[in-house]
C-alpha cells in the first residue's frame, strides 16, 4: 500500500506539473529543493549531530558550479557534480577534525566553518564580492535552454528523486544501521569495542550528507541565476534543523513531511522577513511540547487513543526496521 501511495505521488509530480501556474510549480520547486537538504541534514542527525552550519556547504556547491560555468563555460551538467564533489571533499576535511565533537562543541565548529566560507564569498571579487555572481545559465538539454519553470521543473525533479531513493536505500544498509549506534558517545564506544572505525563511518556519513547539499545547492544557483552570500546564510542552516525537528528524527519520512508543510508555510509568509523565523520557532516549541516525536509520530497517537509518547528515535528506526 505505501509503495503503491508513493508511485502515485511520483506519478502525480511527474504529470500535474503542467497543468500548474508559474507560482505553483516555484513552490513546488522550492520544496523540492529543501526535501534534498533536510533528507541529507538527516542523515548525520541520526549520529546525534546538530549541524547549524549546512549553508555553508550548499553555498559551496553553488558557488562552484557558478564559477565553472560563468568563468570557464562548462556545462552546468558537470557544474551540479562538481558542486557536490567540492562540498564533499571539505566536509571530509573538516569532518575529520570536528566529528571527533560532541554536542554543542561540534555545532559551533560547523557553524564557525560556514561563516568563514560566508566572510570568504564577501571578501573576495573572485566570488563577485558581496554582489554575487549574476547571469548563472541554466542548463540546456538537446539544443534547447531549460529557461521555463516547467522545464527546470523536471531537472529539479529528476535530482531530488535520484537524491532521495539513494538516502532512502542508505539507511537500511549496513552503514546505515551502523550510524545509529553512533548515536552517543557511549554506545559509540561499543561499536568499537566490537571492531566499527567510528571516525571513519562518522566521516563518510558526514561526507555523504554534504555531497548532496552541495549538489543540490548548484542546481539552486541555477534555478536562481545567481548567487550570492546572502543566499546562503544562517537562517538557511536554522530552518533546516527545523524542518528535521518538526517532522520527526524517528522516520526517515518526518524530515520530509516537516520540510514540505514548513516551507509550504514559508511561501506564503515570504514578505514577513524575519518574522518568518519567529512563525518557524512557535511551530517548533508547540511540536516540542505537544509532540515530542515530530509530526510523523501523530498517526501512531491517533491510533492510541491520543495518549502521549515519548518515543527515541533509535526506537522508532528499530521498529521500522523489525516491521520492514
Amino acid at each position: 500500500m505505501k509503495r503503491g501511495l508513493l508511485g502515485l505521488l511520483i506519478a502525480a509530480l511527474v504529470l500535474l506539473p503542467p497543468l500548474g501556474k508559474p507560482y505553483v510549480l516555484h513552490v513546488v520547486i522550492v520544496i523540492l529543493i529543501n526535501v534534498v537538504y533536510a533528507q541529507a541534514l538527516y542523515v548525520i542527525m541520526r549520529m546525534g549531530y546538530l549541524s547549524f552550519g549546512h549553508a555553508g556547504y550548499i553555498a559551496l556547491g553553488g558557488y562552484t558550479s557558478a564559477l565553472l560555468v560563468t568563468k570557464l563555460a562548462i556545462t552546468p551538467w558537470i557544474g551540479f557534480l562538481a558542486g557536490g564533489v567540492v562540498a564533499g571533499i571539505f566536509a571530509w576535511a573538516l569532518g575529520a577534525v570536528t566529528l571527533k565533537l560532541r554536542g554543542i562543541y561540534f555545532s559551533l565548529s560547523v557553524f564557525a566553518f560556514a561563516e568563514v566560507v560566508n566572510a570568504a564569498f564577501r571578501a573576495f571579487e573572485v566570488f563577485g564580492g558581496p554582489a554575487g555572481i549574476a547571469g548563472v545559465p541554466r542548463p540546456a538539454l538537446l539544443g534547447t535552454r531549460l529557461n521555463t519553470h516547467l522545464q527546470f521543473y523536471y531537472v529539479v525533479l529528476a535530482v531530488a528523486l535520484v537524491s532521495l531513493f539513494f538516502l532512502y536505500r542508505l539507511q537500511w544498509t549496513r552503514f546505515g544501521f551502523t550510524l545509529l549506534a553512533l548515536r552517543t558517545r557511549e554506545t559509540e564506544r561499543l561499536a568499537e569495542s566490537l571492531g566499527i572505525n567510528a571516525a571513519r563511518y562518522k566521516t563518510l556519513a558526514f561526507v555523504v550528507s554534504c555531497f548532496f547539499c552541495g549538489l543540490m545547492g548548484a542546481v539552486h544557483v541555477h534555478y536562481l541565476r545567481f548567487v550570492s552570500p546572502f543566499v546562503f546564510t544562517f537562517f538557511l542552516s536554522n530552518d533546516l534543523m527545523i524542518y528535521v525537528m518538526v517532522g520527526g528524527l524517528g522516520s526517515y519520512w518526518g524530515p520530509m513531511l516537516g520540510t514540505v508543510l514548513l516551507t509550504g508555510l514559508g511561501e506564503q509568509l515570504f514578505a514577513a522577513g524575519y518574522y518568518k523565523s519567529l512563525v518557524y520557532a512557535v511551530v517548533l516549541l508547540v511540536v516540542i511540547l505537544a509532540l515530542p516525536g515530530g509530526l510523523i509520530s501523530l498517526p501512531r497517537i491517533l491510533r492510541r487513543g491520543g495518549a502521549r509518547e515519548r518515543v527515541l528515535p533509535v526506537a522508532a528506526d528499530v521498529t521500522a526496521a523489525r516491521e520492514r
